[in-house]
């Protein structure tokens, strides 16, 4: 008898998984926006604390070799910055057009409205030496 409800468990826990498997994911809303002449961006239409969201920029003509870097920062209620929120990690640009994903997932912050992801341009990767730069915003609910 343990044997049987054993298989039973069983199972049931394979049709469960089978099931769990088979339910559609939701599809994410975009928004993409042209950037003067250098770049496409695509981010969510909107995202929640919790949520991994992807930034995506695509490259058109850039002068390379160069490094795209895309961090992350935050905007309060009201439209006033609040500051870097998620550094990401510079990819190397080795040709003039291409698609680059940065991931991230959005971890708790209570004065956060909006996301602002800030996209740029740079030999080494970093800010200060920054070559050419764009942000726009997705906003957040919690």
């Amino acid at each position: 008898m343990m044997a049987t409800a054993a298989l039973l468990c069983a199972s049931g826990t394979m049709l469960m998984a089978k099931e769990a498997m088979a339910q559609p994911v939701p599809e994410v809303k975009t928004v993409s926006t042209d950037v003067a002449e250098w770049c496409t961006v695509t981010v969510p239409e909107s995202a929640k604390i919790g949520d991994a969201v992807e930034v995506k920029v695509t490259l058109k003509d850039v002068r390379t070799p160069t490094k795209l870097n895309c961090d992350l920062h935050w905007i309060k209620e009201g439209g006033a910055r609040g500051g870097l929120w998620l550094e990401g990690k510079a990819q190397d640009v080795d040709k003039a057009n291409g698609t680059y994903t940065f991931s991230f997932t959005l971890p708790p912050n209570d004065g956060a409205v909006e996301a602002m992801p800030v996209i740029f341009l740079s030999p080494d990767g970093k800010w200060d030496k920054m070559t050419a730069n764009f942000h726009c915003s997705f906003p957040l609910s919690k």
